[in-house]
């Protein structure tokens, strides 16, 4: 590691360290080159390096002719640098679902208690999608977005930024799942389609329990027809 790179990290742990103690702020405007170079003595390129790693990671933002800015729109890099980490860890797909199952659980529990009116209505869409659209294509999309909106409708954004990591990593099984509980027998698909009925119907009354238990279905069929 050169100088500039051991200067450099003195301006990422400046920045975290405001971060952290509240004095900086989404769109706050960080203090001038110049300003950082003497206040963390290190030299403006160095600055540069650092300011130049912070807007790799999504953490600042560079406005021309006006300045660097801590960066505002972090659920989108949250989801951005998860989709990364999972899929560069080599993570078996196991551990994924089993993630997936925890964060999909929790979203269940706040979708339930924060469910609106137009929440409920695309899950609705989704669900009548699934059920009878008219190719496996289309069903197996209706599939995602059923699952995805009951995510969003959490409304916690550390929750839908996780889950939209992992659907990422994810999407390209969900077709097989589908495809080989398809093949098993026409009663064991159906079983499975109702399980979203299940699922659906438990946001939409507010039934939890159903809602538990339906999700617990699903994912014994997925960890059952696919794991292996």
């Amino acid at each position: 590691m050169n100088m500039n790179e051991k200067s450099s990290e003195k301006v990422i742990e400046y920045v975290e360290t405001r971060i952290l103690a509240g004095k900086l702020k989404a769109d706050d405007r960080l203090p001038a080159e110049r300003e950082l170079a003497q206040t963390l003595n290190v030299s403006r390129t160095a600055v540069r390096e650092g300011i130049r790693l912070l807007e790799v990671i999504g953490i600042v933002e560079s406005r021309r002719g006006s300045g660097n800015y801590i960066a505002q729109h972090f659920d989108q890099t949250l989801d951005q640098v998860l989709t990364m980490m999972y899929a560069l860890d080599d993570m078996r797909y196991d551990e994924i679902r089993e993630f997936r199952y925890a964060v999909e659980r929790q979203a269940l529990v706040l979708a339930v208690r924060n469910a609106d009116a137009k929440g409920k209505q695309a899950l609705q869409r989704h669900l009548d999608g699934l059920l009878h659209a008219e190719t496996e294509e289309e069903q197996a999309e209706c599939d995602r977005m059923l699952h995805l909106t009951l995510v969003q409708m959490s409304g916690n954004r550390l929750v839908i930024a996780n889950y939209n990591a992992l659907n990422r990593v994810i999407n390209r099984f969900i077709r097989d799942v589908r495809r080989q509980i398809r093949d098993q027998s026409a009663d064991e698909f159906e079983a499975f389609q109702n399980v979203h009925r299940q699922l659906a119907e438990a946001v939409v009354t507010g039934n939890l329990a159903l809602g538990k238990d339906a999700l617990d279905q699903h994912f014994t069929y997925i960890a059952r027809d696919f794991d292996t």
